[in-house]
């Protein structure tokens, strides 16, 4: 029995790029046999990666020029294009994982206001359809058991940083810190809003299951807290990482977890 998106070649992945060199905006849109697939596609990365907030109508090159002009061209001041801007002033990807009929891709978004930052996201797709992919598409795991699986190693993770944060900082800002990842100390661990407990206590956002890449040897899931910027340093790498020997993979993600074994054997 052949193997779901065994036969299905891989995208090819170009880049549009716009923009004056300091604000600088790269998309990533791929070309298919199937041109009716590679444009479904091509849409949703343009509008994820511009946040909906240019014209669709537009082709992605106008798209991007004007993202470009209303984050950094100053028309009411008088003072035309400046050299930093407001609001999404940059763009860039990486393709994450590109065959047996799969493409991951890891899109960022850099933003400034009273500071700058830069945010990662993911996203996945069905080659043979365009239809974004949700992990439950890919994973037999129940999500309970994965969210109870992420509330372990995220908590470890958390521990981690602050046995670390002894030498680097004071009490206040490990207290801080703490507070930020509802950090339970006698328990040793995050407590989060699915866990037991009275109900004005404070408690961590849940793991999202929805934020999820793949490539060639594992699947990867993401949390972070945000730390407020000045102690943005002491965030915990915010990836976690999955083996799909360690996970039910199923659908579209069989063959490509199968090759990972392959190779892992040789």
């Amino acid at each position: 029995m052949a193997q779901a998106g065994a036969g299905v070649a891989p995208a090819r992945v170009v880049t549009v790029t716009e923009g004056r060199q300091a604000n600088r905006f790269k998309v990533p849109q791929v070309q298919l046999a199937d041109s009716a697939v590679a444009g479904r596609i091509n849409r949703r990365i343009v509008a994820l990666v511009l946040s909906g907030e240019t014209d669709s109508r537009l082709s992605v090159r106008q798209q991007l020029r004007q993202a470009e002009r209303t984050c950094c061209f100053d028309a009411e001041g008088g003072r035309g294009w400046q050299t930093v801007g407001q609001g999404l002033t940059g763009c860039d990807y990486s393709v994450l994982l590109n065959q047996q009929g799969l493409l991951s891709i890891e899109y960022s978004q850099e933003f400034t206001g009273a500071y700058s930052w830069e945010q990662a996201l993911h996203v996945t797709f069905d080659l043979r359809t365009g239809r974004q992919l949700a992990l439950a598409d890919l994973l037999a795991d129940p999500p309970a058991q994965l969210t109870r699986r992420m509330h372990g190693a995220i908590s470890r993770r958390f521990g981690e940083t602050l046995a670390g944060m002894g030498n680097e900082a004071d009490s206040a800002v490990i207290t801080t810190v703490a507070e930020r990842f509802s950090w339970d100390w006698t328990a040793k661990r995050v407590r989060f809003q699915s866990d037991a407990g009275p109900a004005e206590e404070a408690r961590a956002s849940e793991p999202d299951l929805e934020s999820f890449a793949l490539t060639p040897h594992e699947v990867r899931l993401y949390y972070e807290r945000m730390l407020p910027h000045v102690i943005l340093n002491f965030e915990p790498d915010n990836t976690y990482h999955f083996p799909y020997a360690r996970v039910q993979p199923r659908g579209l993600l069989v063959p490509v977890a199968a090759k990972a074994t392959q190779v892992k054997l040789k």
